[in-house]
């Protein structure tokens, strides 16, 4: 991450990146459940600040405090928790003083409510949760706020009040993802591949996706010929449900809105298989490194960037904050957020990015992926960032 003194380019392009998100949303409707987008950008702001610039307790303060943090993770093997989100919490717990300690409940609600138990057992003052179940994870959330130890919902939404969320705008997530699958085919056989049941987070991307193909699909120029939820997010799980799909409706499918990135990957197999692979449009979300070069190859529409090294940074300080004092409302860069189960929670939501064949350069420029890995087997002079 960079210094106080000098930005580097990349925190430059997040900037006018986030500027111009920000106008897409404010051009949309305010029906989703997502804060004001004045308040997303605050908290954007907030979350953007270099790890090393000052936080609230100072650190000589968490570390004389003995600022433990525990962070359970659902399934630690997905790609970016590791990558980019682990390296970034950690970095900002160091800065602050805090130390880490952490769990895999490998895709299982009752083995991460054991995994919450366990690091409370080893001292944790802060707990961070990338909820496996949002539901399920409930009494975990309670118990441990009960104990005076804060909660950080990271991520993925859990539905109490009491605990901090931390997480990317993910109606405008399915509205950004919308919005570039529309624009290439605005009538047609659609298909949604929707992530996790048990993850809000898939219901939140389904209605800003609304956003965009509501009054497509109400007028008829759109007809859905196939949604469904995918347990897990599991890549082969969508990839087994897209085939079915096409052989439901005889190849007949224009587009594909896929919720993230290794579902996508599923995706374009099913249509590879049948020859359609670019010909039809897909989208995803995360910014994996085979998505990337997808949508560089051009079987992948929009890659919608969440740069996870923000949102480690976000839960990072937040925690170490809350180490010196449990109320959330007091968090640096928080707002209001009002869930669909009608709690009103503290949040902090920062603003997702579309990367395009035409915006490739972002995350180049970002250091996100390198240019080899990028642009593996693209031939020709069509995409920019590969030349």
């Amino acid at each position: 991450m960079s210094s106080d003194v000098k930005r580097p380019r990349w925190l430059s392009l997040m900037a006018l990146a986030t500027a111009t998100a920000l106008v897409v949303g404010a051009c949309s409707s305010s029906s989703s459940p997502s804060p004001s987008v004045a308040a997303s950008a605050a908290a954007s702001a907030a979350a953007s600040a270099p790890v090393s610039a000052p936080v609230s307790p100072p650190a000589s303060a968490a570390a004389a405090g003995g600022c433990k943090v525990g962070v359970s993770w659902n399934n630690y093997q997905e790609e970016r928790w590791a990558k980019w989100d682990e390296p970034a919490i950690k970095a900002a717990l160091t800065a602050g003083g805090a130390t880490y300690i952490s769990n895999d409940a490998k895709s299982s609600s009752e083995t991460q409510a054991t995994n919450v138990e366990n690091l409370i057992t080893q001292g944790a003052k802060v707990v961070i949760i990338l909820a496996q179940d949002g539901t399920a994870i409930k009494p975990s959330v309670a118990s441990a706020i009960s104990q005076g130890i804060p909660v950080i919902a990271y991520d993925r939404l859990i539905e109490d009040s009491k605990a901090l969320y931390i997480t990317f705008d993910n109606v405008l997530v399915g509205k950004l993802q919308a919005q570039a699958v529309f624009a290439k085919v605005p009538k047609g056989n659609y298909v949604v591949i929707k992530g996790n049941k048990a993850d809000a987070n898939a219901d939140f991307l389904r209605s800003g996706m609304d956003q965009i193909i509501k009054p497509a699909v109400t007028s008829g120029d759109i007809k859905i010929v196939g949604e469904t939820y995918t347990d897990n997010w599991d890549p082969k799980n969508a990839q087994t449900e897209m085939e079915q799909f096409l052989t439901a409706n005889s190849n007949k499918v224009d587009a594909v809105l896929s919720e993230n990135d290794g579902m996508a990957g599923g995706v374009v197999a099913a249509l590879k298989a049948q020859g359609l692979a670019g010909k039809v449009p897909v989208s995803g979300q995360d910014g994996d490194a085979a998505a990337l070069n997808r949508v560089a190859l051009g079987t992948q529409t929009v890659d919608v960037w969440k740069d996870a090294r923000l949102l480690g940074t976000a839960a990072g300080k937040a925690a170490v904050q809350l180490c010196a004092s449990a109320d959330i409302t007091k968090v640096a860069g928080t707002a209001p957020f009002k869930s669909p189960g009608g709690n009103a929670l503290t949040s902090i939501l920062l603003t997702p990015q579309p990367i395009t064949q035409a915006t490739l350069n972002v995350v180049l420029d970002a250091k996100w992926i390198a240019k080899a890995d990028l642009c593996q087997g693209v031939t020709g002079t069509s995409v920019a960032a590969c030349q």
